[in-house]
């Protein structure tokens, strides 16, 4: 067994346990490499607009434990015939970068599901554009107390993950993102000190300061201007009340993964929100653009 530190060092040969350990390598990876598993579950919501659908899915062994999320779906044609409440077996295809279902049937009709017990309960709160944030006590990746007030004067750009994600479009693309966003934003002088990158995990239990830190380097993090926050509390409660407000969601599951949803967050210099990006499809350059138009 690895430690944390010697997890985030593995460079796997195969790609089974290049998924396994996705969240901690930079290596380069080639999107065409591809692993698929058999996915049964009930379908909680469709958008076909958007290419996405939301299915309460089973245990898929030695992969992923029971969890409701959205799945892309890139053939359009995949959608007709189909209606939330079915239940549907499928293929999850992951490749190095993304993930997505193929191959649907529908293998039983049932009731629609009470959107209340599958996401869970309403949010007591949800911020709003103007709104200053919750200003909680955080650790970061070098055990030191912060506060998003500790940032006052830079422009913020913060998202959620958790170290263990081991879907590629999901916290990986997020750390890969914030990544080619901080690099971009070293190589304009104009705006040199002027922002912060935060990235938040809602993790505690397992990410502590010192995962964290060995997750920033796995991605090449610059902590001077991009830190790894987890909560003082195992519990979570500082990192839950700012989560709720944007609408993430998520829920331990056996074997430490997390069913969840994703949201990315820009703060002007004093603190208040400004934008926020839901899911996953925003790019680095539209969080930059955002970021130098706050400091501006």
């Amino acid at each position: 067994m690895f430690s944390p530190p010697q997890r985030f060092q593995v460079i796997t040969t195969t790609l089974a346990l290049a998924l396994l350990f996705a969240a901690c390598s930079r290596k380069e990876q080639k999107p065409t490499d591809l692993v698929t598993f058999p996915l049964k579950g009930v379908i909680v919501e469709i958008d076909s607009t958007a290419g996405k659908l939301v299915v309460a899915h089973e245990e898929i062994p030695d992969y992923m434990m029971a969890m409701t999320m959205p799945f892309r779906i890139k053939e359009k044609n995949l959608f007709p015939g189909l209606n939330v409440g079915d239940s549907i077996a499928a293929t999850l295809a992951v490749s190095r970068t993304e993930s997505w279902l193929e191959t649907i049937t529908v293998i039983g009709k049932g009731e629609v599901p009470d959107p209340e017990l599958i996401r869970g309960k309403m949010l007591s709160r949800v911020f709003k554009t103007g709104d200053t944030l919750p200003d909680e006590t955080y650790l970061n990746q070098d055990g030191k107390k912060v506060k998003l007030s500790s940032f006052r004067g830079k422009a913020i750009a913060l998202t959620f993950i958790y170290t263990r994600c081991p879907l590629p479009d999901f916290c990986i693309r997020m750390s890969n993102h914030f990544a080619s966003l901080q690099k971009i934003l070293l190589a304009d002088r104009s705006v040199a000190g002027k922002w912060q990158l935060l990235t938040i995990s809602f993790d505690p239990k397992f990410d502590s300061p010192k995962v964290l830190k060995e997750y920033g380097r796995s991605y090449r993090a610059e902590f001077s201007s991009w830190d790894f926050l987890t909560d003082t509390d195992s519990t979570g409660k500082a990192i839950m009340k700012l989560a709720d407000g944007f609408g993430l969601t998520y829920e331990n599951d056996e074997g430490g993964l997390i069913s969840h949803n994703l949201r990315t967050v820009v703060l002007d210099k004093e603190g208040k929100l400004l934008k926020v990006f839901l899911g996953n499809e925003w790019t680095p350059a539209e969080i930059a653009d955002e970021l130098k138009l706050a400091i501006k």
